[in-house]
């Protein structure tokens, strides 16, 4: 096979099978075509040139929530915040101030930052529709989520259900490149409107994704239409809140958004910090994934996702940075790290926790977004959209690969590839 590469290093994980010490993965055309050990595969490819590299292969992470617009919002992001109020209105503040932003320029950059922390699929959520055309034009796999915020019935009958149908419909997509919608969150989105949201989302084929259960306010919001939520709500909205008129739903967070026909598995939703049993339960049922951002929601003042509640329940879950406007930086890895750190200290100890987080970071991103029949793991048939880490020390085993990576992984990004094309590489080393 013409134009084949053969890619070494110290410890290949294909994610869905064991490490492979001293392992390989054979790409020609954009896609793998092995993966095995380095005398198996060179084996089958005798003629293949070959590349080697120091540290772990894995397949490219998937960032399942994001938004790349607010990259030049780190101001924003690099210290934390009392509560989420708080953050919020210093979130809003500096979107006004940036209201003349080139989007489009600064989405870019943060594809850049991602491609530097080994990420290669992306689920972007666009504010101002001039960022939509960006992951497509440098060709990055993902998701563009079209956002709304602050919409009611009214508005949507006015004209902007057919605004958002015409910038869903008129978006360039590839097979990996794709345009979906995102209902901004249910407090911010009026039930029937999150619902046409939901309808237009099953009618075109695209997939849905929202902000669930982020803010601590959210459950007595939905319940009774009470609290600093509500409080929040009815400062800066002059829509009707269907929900606050009548006095809550006397449902919970899982399940009201359930009601509004949101929900499945062509839906993800992000934080999910304050589902509680139940809204996971939801969750799980209706087999819609939960991005969890833990960094981000330090940040906003609120409390850390129960990543050991989700391990327990078997709740499937992906792992998101946020923007700069909410988190320090764009490494996916250091809410990995987290991610690991809480699960423990929340009493999940088990032998599998690595492997879990690492599959979280990469098939169940891929999951998320509806692409996890093309990449995500490291399976001949597969995108040879690969990620590098070159770790510190001694060179990692089959042993203790996927343990290092999980808690020394950020800021060791060697190399990153899509379609088998090198997109990073590092200038240290």
């Amino acid at each position: 096979m013409t134009g084949m590469t053969v890619h070494v290093a110290d410890v290949v994980l294909p994610i869905t099978a064991e490490p492979i010490e001293r392992g390989a993965v054979a790409v020609a055309e954009g896609d793998i075509v092995a993966v095995g050990t380095v005398a198996d595969v060179r084996a089958r490819h005798p003629e293949a040139p070959v590349t080697t590299w120091s540290g772990v292969l894995l397949p490219g992470l998937v960032n399942a929530h994001t938004h790349l617009q607010y990259t030049s919002f780190r101001d924003v992001g690099v210290e934390p915040y009392t509560d989420y109020t708080a953050w919020s209105v210093r979130f809003v503040d500096e979107y006004d101030l940036r209201s003349g932003e080139a989007w489009d320029t600064v989405a870019r950059h943060g594809i850049e930052l991602m491609l530097e922390s080994g990420i290669t699929c992306i689920a972007d959520v666009v504010t101002d529709f001039v960022a939509r055309d960006v992951m497509y034009d440098l060709g990055i796999p993902g998701v563009t989520y079209l956002e709304l915020i602050g919409v009611d019935a009214r508005d949507w009958a006015g004209g902007t259900g057919d605004a958002l149908r015409a910038a869903v419909v008129g978006a360039p997509t590839s097979d990996v490149t794709r345009v979906g919608i995102s209902p901004h969150a249910p407090y911010s989105i009026d039930g029937p409107a999150l619902t046409r949201m939901a309808e237009l989302a099953d009618e075109l084929g695209v997939r849905l994704h929202i902000h669930v259960g982020e803010s601590d306010g959210e459950d007595e919001f939905y319940r009774t239409g009470t609290g600093a939520l509500a409080d929040r709500v009815r400062a800066v909205t002059t829509r009707k809140v269907t929900i606050l008129e009548e006095g809550g739903t006397g449902m919970g967070t899982g399940e009201y958004v359930a009601s509004l026909g949101a929900l499945g598995p062509n839906c993800h939703i992000a934080h999910g910090v304050y589902l509680g049993l139940d809204g996971r339960r939801i969750m799980r049922d209706h087999d819609t994934l939960v991005a969890l951002c833990p960094r981000s929601n330090l940040t906003v003042g609120i409390d850390p996702p129960p990543v050991a509640d989700y391990l327990h329940e078997g709740v499937p879950f992906a792992v998101g940075t946020d923007s700069l406007g909410s988190t320090p930086s764009l490494d996916l890895m250091a809410d990995v790290a987290l991610l690991r750190r809480l699960a423990v200290d929340g009493g999940y100890r088990a032998a599998d926790l690595d492997r879990r987080l690492l599959s979280a970071a990469t098939m169940g991103g891929a999951r998320a977004v509806g692409l996890d029949d093309r990449l995500g793991s490291l399976e001949p048939g597969k995108r040879a959209d690969l990620a590098v880490f070159d770790l510190a020390g001694d060179p990692p085993t089959a042993a203790d690969a996927e343990r290092r990576l999980v808690e020394h992984g950020a800021g060791r990004c060697a190399a990153t590839l899509i379609a088998g094309v090198e997109r990073y590489r590092s200038s240290v080393g």
